[in-house]
């Protein structure tokens, strides 16, 4: 289930950054959070997910 929130992302980037986790087999769809556009993932991913996501220069 894709409950965990990372927020920080450009709206223009957020499609292109699901990408890149659904390459490492991260599953990921976005939304709009409280405080703006934000990539949904398992609780179980968040943590790899932000540190590909990092690596990707999307922070």
């Amino acid at each position: 289930m894709v409950t965990e929130e990372i927020t920080g992302i450009d709206i223009l980037q957020l499609e292109d950054a699901t990408k890149v986790l659904w390459k490492i087999g991260i599953y990921a769809e976005t939304g709009m959070g409280c405080v703006g556009p934000v990539v949904l993932v398992d609780p179980a991913d968040h943590e790899k997910a932000i540190e590909a996501l990092r690596k990707a220069n999307y922070f």
